[in-house]
């Protein structure tokens, strides 16, 4: 738990410092469930196999945020998202466990920055995404999902920044990180800076509409 505590650290503040690992110990694999010879799983297997664990705690917890939409109660819908934040809890242990095993594994440090996220640990999220672009530059995914923790700090102009290099690269996940910022918006007061980034919304899906409408025509047989 130690370990995991520390990679959450240096998600945070310094996840490059991982790239340097070595990987989990190799003699850190667990037994077969039987009382026969010990069986070490290669660190490969190990982040494999947590890599899966964290995936399954992340579906749990999409349901439990499920059943709180149409929960009836304000006891029911508290309850589930309690639950919800537990099997994030957990899969944050299993994304770290990965990492520790497989340090360039990109694909968990992007796990690992949304379930954070997910938790309310931004800056750690943050973190965690930078460090699997580090390893996969071109991780849009990882763009996507880092965009939306900087809204979640306030971080518009780089939340702008991500919302252009999707914009560019993948159209689907640029009108993800939009509808994110339409939503942001809504919770927001109505002060200057809110109201220019209101306008550059506005202005970027009226322009996203545009160039998609073009695209269109160009692809058409008259």
């Amino acid at each position: 738990m130690q370990r995991i505590l520390l990679f959450l650290t240096i998600a945070a503040f310094g996840p490059l410092a991982l790239a340097a690992g070595s990987g989990a110990d190799p003699g850190g694999g667990g037994l077969d469930g039987s009382m026969g010879p010990r069986v070490v799983k290669t660190p490969e297997q190990v982040a494999a196999s947590e890599y899966k664990a964290g995936l399954r705690h992340k579906k749990k917890a999409w349901k439990q945020e499920g059943k709180a939409q149409t929960a009836k109660t304000d006891k029911k819908r508290d309850k589930a998202l309690a639950r919800a934040q537990k099997e994030y809890t957990k899969a944050i242990n299993n994304y770290a466990t990965a990492l520790q095993a497989v340090p360039r594994y990109a694909e968990a440090a992007n796990e690992l920055g949304y379930a954070l996220r997910k938790t309310g640990q931004y800056k750690k999220a943050i973190g965690a995404y930078n460090y699997a672009l580090k390893i996969k530059p071109d991780f849009n995914e990882a763009i996507e999902y880092r965009g939306e923790a900087f809204l979640a700090l306030g971080l518009v102009d780089e939340a702008k920044k991500a919302y252009m290099q999707l914009f560019r690269a993948d159209r689907d996940l640029a009108g993800q990180l939009m509808d994110a910022m339409d939503m942001w918006l809504v919770g927001q007061t109505n002060t200057e800076g809110t109201a220019s980034f209101s306008s550059w919304v506005s202005e970027r899906k009226h322009l996203a509409e545009v160039t998609q409408d073009l695209s269109v025509n160009n692809t058409r047989e008259w």
